[in-house]
């Protein structure tokens, strides 16, 4: 399949775009706001390199991969499926559930297929994580934070969808629809604003599920890199500890109950972002149609902790 990509984010030349490479397949055009301003770097350097519209409009680009700041998700998933290519694009993608429902009423009309960016449920561990039998399950907790992020980082934007609820918090509420199904409820929410920059800089909520389960989640661009779950039920526990971006060769624990570390799992060698790219481009290619099941919940409960909070929408 021939890729184009929309952006130059970091995610795309340092993770994707290899992916895409490693799958199998071409990037034959990078999209730039600004062309032949600054060079390429050097994953792009066979590429052509375009302006947006011009690579929208392209008819040898059979998928476009798109990292673009999160608030021109929606707008240029919709016109790269007005143009007749599969859309593959960087969570989250919707900023709220009207823009959500729109994109979702184009793709309903489109012969191509769209998909959000979410790697992490293709990754070995979370299939483990869903089976594992520590009986029935309780509550989970999930902790995902960085330190700040340079000036002028589109995620220290407000206009841009800038926060880490937008960015990391999204990931917390797919834990959840992974691991239990179905739509939460927002049980609490509290939040921590930076004021020089107008967005907040930490979320912590909780969150019910429809038979009961708990999670409750702590995300924060303020603080140091972390990330860990652990999932509680009656029958033991269970921990991944790095859930979200784990290196190629990770492990997780697991106990029947007890206060030792558990017994380690060790997963094969893999690159999620690349059975990202694969599941993609099988769909795609077999005409399966849009699912934005977990993308509408995602938002919802993104919406719903704003509120909760007093943020913007």
């Amino acid at each position: 399949m021939r890729f184009g990509i929309l952006g130059e984010a970091k995610i795309a030349r340092e993770w994707v775009a290899p992916a895409i490479l490693e799958a199998g397949h071409e990037i034959s055009h990078i999209g730039r706001r600004k062309p032949g301003k600054k060079v390429l770097p050097e994953i792009y350097n066979s590429t052509f390199e375009v302006g947006y519209e011009e690579l929208l409009s392209d008819a040898s680009i059979d998928a476009i991969y798109i990292p673009l700041p999160n608030h021109l998700h929606v707008p240029y998933s919709i016109k790269a499926l007005k143009a007749g290519k599969h859309v593959l694009c960087e969570k989250p993608v919707a900023l709220t559930l009207e823009e959500l429902t729109e994109l979702k009423s184009v793709a309903s009309d489109s012969d191509c297929y769209f998909q959000e960016a979410y790697m992490i449920e293709h990754h070995p561990q979370w299939h483990w994580l869903k089976g594992v039998d520590i009986g029935n399950i309780k509550s989970a907790q999930v902790i995902f934070s960085y330190p700040p992020q340079p000036e002028g980082n589109y995620r220290n934007v407000e206009g841009f969808g800038g926060g880490p609820l937008y960015d990391i918090g999204c990931y917390a509420i797919l834990a959840g629809c992974l691991v239990f199904g179905g739509t939460p409820e927002v049980l609490s929410a509290e939040s921590k604003l930076n004021n020089r920059l107008g967005i907040e800089s930490q979320i912590d909520a909780t969150l019910r599920w429809p038979n009961g389960e708990v999670l409750s989640f702590f995300v924060s661009s303020e603080a140091a890199l972390c990330q860990s779950l652990l999932l509680l039920g009656d029958g033991g526990w269970a921990k991944l500890n790095v859930p979200f971006n784990p290196p190629k060769v990770t492990h997780s624990y697991w106990s029947k109950g007890g206060l030792d570390m558990g017994e380690q799992i060790s997963f094969p060698s893999c690159n999620q972002y690349k059975l990202m790219v694969d599941d993609f481009v099988t769909k795609a290619s077999t005409g399966e149609r849009s699912n934005f099941e977990v993308s509408l919940i995602v938002t919802k409960t993104i919406n719903e902790i704003q509120r909760k909070c007093c943020l913007r929408i």
